[in-house]
């Protein structure tokens, strides 16, 4: 699985960068999950350890070399001077045909 920033599936990141959001604010972010294996992936889940992000759109199934849209919300407590940087998980059953 690959994550981009973009539709088009252009600007590849490894990390989520959510950058910095003010304490009590909610905000939204659009990334793009590609499935670049040879398998269909089922029983896909998107996680994120921190308890103020969560994930609110995300697929449960991706066939071979197909993108779907995954959708994170940051709910902060706190504003963090230098931006929240995440890592994101992804586990899911491949299955090859």
């Amino acid at each position: 699985m690959k994550l981009y920033k973009n539709k088009e599936l252009i600007e590849e990141i490894t990390i989520l960068d959510l950058g910095i959001v003010e304490a009590g604010e909610v905000k939204e972010y659009t990334f793009y999950v590609k499935n670049d294996t040879d398998a269909e992936v089922k029983k896909l889940n998107f996680s994120v350890e921190n308890k103020e992000v969560s994930i609110v759109k995300s697929p449960e199934i991706l066939p071979k070399k197909e993108s779907a849209e995954l959708k994170i919300k940051w709910s902060p407590s706190i504003t963090l001077k230098q931006g929240l940087k995440a890592e994101l998980k992804i586990t899911g059953i491949e299955l090859y045909s």
